[in-house]
């Protein structure tokens, strides 16, 4: 094995063992912060307010990340993305007010900012455009079985001994991790291109343009990032009657269904017409939303069952051809440039669709309220074709 080799072995290793503590981490309470809102009592809107906080300490975070990280080494980065976790965990023993909803909503964003800018970065590092639907539907793949695995735990521990022993068990793996890295100090780095390059400046990120409509899709996806996130995880509690149990259990009996086909497809993927499949995407994602509108606990089981299947099935594929459409276009443009812009840009207008959340829903029905708010998004969601485009992406 040449020294090349080595280094990009040594690379994926620790990026995996980053990547799989967090999801464990993410899946033990995270993943269940906007129905533990719901259950604590918050309104939607009151939902939306936090959200919106936490676009904004996701912005003020990347700008300062942006110049920490060629100061500071990488081992001490990822150390301080499961301190702000922990953090963030700790906040939720706080009186459950207004003030606990903008301060909660700020170090969430803190922590996101933290936690996807390591992976993005290390992962872009371990790619090239002819492996990167295949490298990504492992990573994926990787994430939901770690990630299931955490919200099985955490929905258990949440139903039977509550928010306590969920705090006490991440503090553990938190603890270790942080061992973890410390240790790793020598042999893990952000690549010399990161460390090197000038930060941005918010000029440069406002002005940038490209011929794939990147600002444009990227503001879009923000939302429907955090629509998939939290608003989509208050619909499957409210189908489970409320229970984290259930919910956990759900969301991995989805997956385990759609696992076979998803390995077969992320093998394929690389040497399929990509403007094709992008587009064939899209439309499923589009009838993901629809279908989301539509669905009611009233339904029998067989056609809950179905309902759900078909939304999720769309919505990984989707994730899965977007992904690699935008990992493709950072690696063939700006590099680690492309995926701060996308940060900024997704998270402003993420931070700005929540406040006018928090602004215009008011008491009423929840489960109206989301529907109306997914019927919007499936059409919404075709804004996502803005992003075929350029001579290395033809169809």
């Amino acid at each position: 094995m040449d020294l090349f080799s080595r280094k990009m072995s040594l690379l994926t290793r620790n990026f995996y063992s980053f990547l799989g503590a967090h999801s464990f981490l993410l899946g033990m309470f995270p993943f269940y912060i906007p129905v533990y809102l719901n259950k604590a009592g918050f309104s939607l809107g009151q939902i939306c307010c936090f959200i919106s906080i936490t676009g904004f300490g996701f912005c003020s975070s990347l700008y300062l990340w942006d110049r920490i990280s060629k100061r500071i080494s990488l081992p001490y980065l990822i150390v301080f993305s499961f301190l702000s976790e922990f953090i963030l965990l700790s906040l939720f023993f706080m009186e459950k007010d207004m003030i606990f909803i903008i301060i909660a909503g700020f170090f969430n964003g803190i922590f996101n900012c933290s936690f996807w800018m390591i992976q993005r970065l290390l992962f872009l590092e371990t790619i090239t455009p002819q492996n990167s639907g295949q490298k990504f539907g492992n990573f994926q793949i990787f994430v939901l079985l770690v990630l299931k695995m955490g919200i099985l735990a955490g929905g258990a521990i949440l139903e039977k001994s509550g928010f306590l022993s969920v705090y006490i068990f991440s503090a553990g793996i938190v603890m270790l991790s942080v061992l973890f890295f410390l240790r790793k100090k020598p042999g893990i780095k952000l690549d010399t291109s990161v460390v090197s390059a000038s930060p941005l400046g918010l000029k440069f990120v406002a002005g940038y343009k490209d011929r794939f409509n990147s600002k444009f899709v990227f503001a879009v996806d923000g939302i429907f990032l955090y629509l998939e996130s939290y608003f989509w995880m208050i619909s499957l509690f409210l189908i489970v009657r409320q229970s984290y149990w259930k919910l956990g259990v759900l969301v991995i009996f989805l997956m385990v269904l759609f696992g076979g086909i998803f390995v077969m497809i992320k093998n394929s993927i690389d040497r399929l017409p990509a403007n094709k499949m992008y587009a064939a995407a899209v439309c499923l994602y589009s009838l993901s939303w629809v279908l989301r509108g539509v669905l009611s606990e009233k339904l029998n089981n067989v056609s809950l069952l179905f309902l759900l299947s078909v939304i999720t099935f769309g919505t990984s594929i989707f994730r899965l051809i977007f992904n690699k459409r935008f990992f493709d276009i950072a690696k063939s443009t700006t590099g680690h440039k492309y995926i701060f812009i996308k940060s900024y840009f997704s998270q402003f207008f993420l931070a700005v669709a929540g406040l006018l959340g928090f602004l215009m829903i008011g008491p009423g029905d929840l489960v109206e309220q989301l529907s109306t708010v997914y019927m919007t998004a499936a059409l919404l969601s075709f804004i996502y074709l803005f992003y075929i485009g350029g001579k290395n992406h033809n169809g």
